[in-house]
Order: structure tokens, then C-alpha cells, then sequence
């Protein structure tokens, strides 16, 4: 049973007798796949991905247990997973009318999980990268008198290297920030633009 179908089969189709094109079923099955591998890309757990895919190609809510059904894996893995997704602010859950149980929706803006991605992690990394590189300088200027003359030639060409890279993560934050603290509205004329095709 394809991942699609079996969700639809806990909404609909126990309730209303309601069954999905193949083809529907096809296409959803390969997306929540693909964002699957995508999230590994990301550094996110495969489970992570799908679970984001078939919240985000389902027009209602989804509890707990209609994931675990749907995706053939634990509710634990579910509850966990979902809790980093909402903690990176790419899922919520949601009250629904009559239920006990905890029900999720994606958050669809796209942008809006990226600059929350971007903001977090991101900027941390670089931040971390900034000091690491920073605290590297300081530890090799304060050994350069103890260094022998053609290890002082290597140090000046580290410390070289070191000030590229610097000014690169520098940047990095630079244009991070910039992405983070955008405007909630993207023109997306203006990114077309870019796009060839």
C-alpha cells in the first residue's frame, strides 16, 4: 500500500468508501519520497522529509496516528520527528474540533522554512566556524615568537589562508542575515529572473 493511498484510506476511505487515481496516488508517493532524500540533503532525518511531504500534500490536518499508518513506521518515530519539525517551525499542530488527539499541518511557505532553517542552524555554524578561525589566529600569533624561521614562514601563509576564509564566512553571515531579515513577501517576478527557461 503506497503512502498516499494509505492515508487517504485512514481519512476516507474507512469513512466514506472514498479510493485515489492511481496516478494521484503515484505522483504523491514519489514526492514524499523525493523530499525524503531532499531532507538527508539538508542534514534531516529521511523520516523528517516524509513526514513534511505528506503534511504538507494533504489538504487536512493529520494526527498521529493517521503518519505512522500512512508512512509503515512507529508512533514514536513519528512523535519525535515531529516535534523537531516543530521546532524548526516546519509543521504545527492544530486543534481539531471533537479530537483528543494531536493533529499537524505543514507550514507551506516555503521561504518561511528556509529563513527559519537559515536563521537557526545556519547562522550558527557560521557563527561557530567565525570563532574557531578567530580563536586559531590568536593561538598561532601567540606561539609565532617560538616559532623557527621557516615555520614562521608557514605560519604568515596560514594566517593568510585563515583571513580568506574569514572574510568568506563573513560574508556568509552577512548574506544570511540579510536572507533572515528579508521581508515575509518575496517578488517572485524578480526571482524569475534569475531563473533560466
Amino acid at each position: 500500500m503506497s503512502i498516499a493511498y494509505a492515508i487517504l484510506y485512514v481519512q476516507n476511505v474507512l469513512k466514506a468508501g472514498i479510493t485515489m487515481h492511481e496516478n494521484l496516488v503515484a505522483v504523491q508517493d514519489s514526492t514524499v519520497a523525493g523530499l525524503g532524500r531532499l531532507a538527508g540533503f539538508f542534514g534531516f532525518s529521511d523520516v523528517m522529509g516524509r513526514l513534511y511531504g505528506t503534511l504538507l500534500l494533504s489538504p487536512e490536518p493529520l494526527s498521529l496516528d493517521e503518519l505512522a499508518e500512512g508512512l509503515r513506521i512507529s508512533k514514536g518515530s513519528v512523535s519525535m520527528n515531529m516535534r523537531s519539525l516543530e521546532r524548526w517551525g516546519m509543521a504545527k499542530e492544530v486543534w481539531v474540533r471533537g479530537e483528543r488527539k494531536k493533529y499537524y499541518t505543514a507550514e507551506s511557505d516555503l521561504w518561511t522554512v528556509i529563513r527559519n532553517v537559515l536563521s537557526g542552524r545556519e547562522m550558527r555554524e557560521v557563527q561557530l566556524a567565525l570563532q574557531v578561525l578567530e580563536e586559531s589566529v590568536e593561538k598561532l600569533k601567540a606561539a609565532e615568537d617560538e616559532l623557527p624561521p621557516e615555520e614562521r614562514e608557514l605560519a604568515v601563509y596560514v594566517l593568510q589562508r585563515i583571513a580568506e576564509l574569514q572574510a568568506f564566512f563573513q560574508l556568509s553571515q552577512m548574506v544570511l542575515e540579510t536572507f533572515v531579515a528579508s521581508s515575509d513577501e518575496i517578488d517572485y517576478e524578480d526571482i524569475r529572473k534569475f531563473v533560466p527557461g
